[in-house]
């Protein structure tokens, strides 16, 4: 391992992810193996995308998406009636801007299918562009970095594994948005030197003019006592929802007066919240009753406990925030945010967890680079290696028949079935225990 002079600054500002001290590079790789590794990684992504591609043809969501943006353009019903993907039924559930945003995807030029393509070939390369850059924001954190060969090569094999985690594969598999939900998000929250013009919060704002959910991630700027980024991810949702607004103003009307607050129940969705892909705090509920009437008629006791369980999240989770920032590990911060927002989530369907794509890569490195602490760093690693190996292969939740009755499984299978919820709030504990070990950073000047 060889060491070179490095003129950047590369001590880790916790409020802006800059340097504040010289230091000097190493090298883990060779630039020949480095070359190697980064070439091994992108022909995975490019073959994986391209199986992914190819397998998808019919993609089911991409339908719904089109049949509800040229109903929005053309002056029909958008949220009254079902959208038809085939034979098929299901509702278009996103806001008038979410309808408005993939105008692009609707032309009748092009087939459902290369709609799809498109989707997925876009959603694979930004997941490329992120891993990347939080690769670089992680690396700049080392008090002795690594070369910029060793991050791109990196990351370019993180890249091409994660492209086979089962939410991208299921996302892809519909053509769903959720990766560009996701990816706008993460461009927000990534330390950012030259995104400067852009305030922050804006493309969070954005993200939930398309849909709801990544409003919860503002909970990272509250914990941080950060009002500015807020407010401008209000502005830009409203900004957004006004634009779409101008377009339909009925639709708009119905969907925040009557749509949104009607939300809840499995026909909302399309398909009832208890199916076994609803990795949530409530579907895992849903799925302790013996029959769905049995479920349906203690609904109002199953909302408060939700709503109980999803206040204790938010409180514990944010203090496990609070904890991560006061290290420095603001990246780390808000990775668990959105295992918050998916938990806390009515509905969370295993390819709304696209976010592992992400988390699991860093939280994993996080816990090698406290190996040495104590034996709870190795507890940790194990979670996340476990919960890799299961992403990239099968995830429990399926190893039963697609559809199977959940109400007459076994209370243990039942369990089973909410993996991706054991697995993140498993981390966070294990996170939240190895803290302890991990000082302090002293608070940055402002």
């Amino acid at each position: 391992m060889t060491t070179s002079p490095n003129t950047d600054l590369t001590s880790y500002d916790p409020v802006e992810g800059g340097s504040t001290q010289p230091s000097s590079t190493k090298r883990l790789l060779s630039p020949a193996l480095a070359g190697v590794v980064g070439v091994v990684g992108l022909v995975i992504a490019t073959i994986t995308t391209a199986i992914q591609v190819m397998l998808t043809d019919f993609p089911i969501d991409m339908v719904i998406y089109r049949e509800g943006v040229k109903a929005f353009m053309e002056g029909g019903e958008v949220y009254s009636v079902p959208m038809m993907a085939g034979d098929i039924a299901l509702p278009f559930i996103y806001p008038p801007f979410g309808a408005l945003v993939m105008v692009p995807l609707a032309g009748d030029w092009f087939s459902h299918a290369m709609a799809g393509d498109i989707m997925i070939v876009l959603s694979n390369l930004l997941i490329g562009l992120v891993v990347l850059l939080l690769a670089f924001a992680l690396n700049r954190q080392r008090s002795n970095p690594f070369v910029s060969s060793d991050v791109i090569a990196a990351a370019s094999l993180i890249w091409g594994i994660v492209l086979i985690f089962e939410p991208v594969r299921l996302n892809n598999g519909f053509a769903q948005i959720n990766i560009i939900i996701m990816v706008l998000v993460a461009l927000d929250l990534i330390p950012r030197k030259r995104l400067k013009w852009l305030p922050q919060g804006w493309l969070i704002g954005v993200a939930a003019a398309i849909k709801i959910t990544p409003l919860a991630m503002l909970l990272y700027f509250l914990v941080r006592k950060e009002i500015k980024p807020i407010i401008t991810a209000a502005i830009s949702a409203i900004i957004a929802t006004l634009i779409a607004a101008a377009v339909r103003w009925d639709v708009a009307w119905e969907y925040f007066s009557v749509k949104l607050l009607s939300m809840g129940t499995g026909g909302d969705f399309g398909v009832q919240t208890a199916y076994q892909s609803n990795s949530s705090i409530k579907g895992a509920i849903e799925r302790l009753y013996t029959s769905q009437e049995g479920m349906e008629a203690a609904s109002t006791i199953t909302n408060i406990i939700w709503l109980c369980l999803a206040i204790i999240t938010v409180v514990l989770g944010g203090w496990l925030m609070v904890a991560l920032m006061k290290r420095g590990l603001n990246i780390e911060a808000w990775m668990i945010n959105a295992f918050i927002m998916l938990l806390i989530s009515p509905v969370s369907w295993s390819h709304h967890w696209v976010w592992v794509a992400i988390a699991i890569p860093v939280l994993l490195y996080r816990a090698i680079t406290w190996r040495h602490l104590n034996w709870a760093a190795g507890i940790l690693i194990s979670i996340l290696s476990l919960w890799a190996i299961l992403v990239v292969t099968v995830p429990p939740k399926w190893y039963w028949a697609d559809g199977i009755n959940v109400w007459d499984m076994e209370l243990v299978f039942k369990l089973v079935i909410n993996d991706f919820v054991w697995l993140s709030v498993s981390t966070m504990l294990a996170l939240a225990y190895i803290l302890r070990f991990v000082p302090a950073k002293a608070p940055a000047a402002r």
